[in-house]
């Protein structure tokens, strides 16, 4: 059969990042296991590629693979630049699975992602930036706030007090992370109804909403301002993971449903997805749903939410990584 490489990003050590933060980023070698495994099933020989040096990478692929299953969510601990891996690679010419430079350019840049879907017409809750200095008393949004860095991924940096009710607490957890990521900070309002995931998959042209995935919060207990943190999601021996499992199907009534897929195919519409994507919507305290950020490069692990949507539509793994050769091929091996 064919040749293919799985690019990924190499784990570094990086002074201003803790090291819990590095948990999410090794996350990645999960997905590569997963998809080299069952390429492997299907027929083909896998490659895989931990992209550590930019001029070795490009020297390699004077010797270009059939396909690149691009895993990488940065480069070097920097995850802003997740574009420019996958724009090199369309500088070359050389076919990848996952989105383009341009949409993980765009979705990687939060308030850029909300100016955009806000534009469209696309509910997501209102917000500002932070770039240092002081926050003054009065601001035009309404309390609790949630507090996280503009262009990060993997909730790095969001934790319990995160959610903040004061100007003094806001002012505090903002330079903490502005300090801490070097990086805008965004200050949404924040919503406190139930939160879902919609994972999409693009087979032939044809753009398919999965089942719906709902992160249950109700372990978390009514008090306060529940959350899915950075600990709920990668430290899984926390009570924050144990508290927080994921459902998918979600237990969704016929309308709430129809709304949360029409959101998130027009998500995927106006930033242009391809491929395969994620994208993450909260409920206000009405009901009402608004769409947090789309996530271009979700984790494609066993365990992960986007395999359990694929497992819940009766899409074998093997089906995924078919489909997604055959997006970016056009090859006749696949059936239709």
């Amino acid at each position: 059969m064919g040749s293919y490489w799985v690019l990924y990003n190499a784990v570094l050590e990086k002074p201003r990042k803790a090291s819990k933060d590095l948990i999410s980023e090794a996350a990645v070698e999960e997905e590569v296991e997963a998809v080299c495994a069952h390429l492997k099933t299907l027929g083909h020989s896998c490659v895989r590629y931990p992209l550590v040096d930019i001029r070795k990478l490009v020297h390699d692929l004077a010797t270009p693979p059939l396909l690149i299953f691009n895993l990488c969510e940065g480069f070097r601990g920097n995850a802003k630049k997740e574009m420019h891996v996958a724009a090199l690679l369309e500088l070359l010419g050389i076919p990848f699975t996952g989105n383009s430079a341009k949409t993980l350019g765009i979705a990687q840049d939060k308030d850029l992602t909300k100016r955009i879907l806000s534009s469209a017409g696309i509910p997501t809750p209102r917000w500002m930036v932070y770039r240092g200095g002081t926050v003054a008393d009065h601001i035009p949004l309404s309390f609790p706030l949630l507090v996280k860095p503009a262009q990060e991924d993997a909730s790095l940096g969001i934790g319990k007090r995160n959610v903040v009710r004061d100007t003094e607490s806001l002012n505090q957890v903002a330079g903490e992370l502005y300090r801490r990521y070097l990086e805008p900070i965004l200050i949404e309002e924040f919503l406190p109804g139930r939160e879902f995931s919609v994972s999409l998959l693009e087979v032939e042209g044809e753009l398919r909403t999965l089942p719906i995935s709902e992160i249950s919060l109700e372990g978390l207990g009514k008090e306060g301002s529940p959350l899915v943190s950075y600990e709920a999601k990668w430290i899984e021996d926390s009570p924050e993971y144990k508290l927080t499992p994921s459902i998918c199907p979600a237990p969704v009534h016929e309308e709430l449903g129809k709304a949360l897929r029409t959101l998130a195919m027009e998500t995927w519409e106006i930033l242009g997805g391809k491929d395969y994507g994620r994208v993450d919507i909260r409920l206000d305290g009405e009901g009402k749903p608004f769409v947090l950020e789309f996530n271009p490069n979700p984790d494609i692990s066993l365990q992960a939410g986007f395999s359990k949507s694929l497992k819940a539509a009766g899409i074998p793994y093997e089906r995924f990584l078919e489909i997604l050769i055959h997006n970016n091929l056009q090859s006749k091996e696949v059936s239709p």
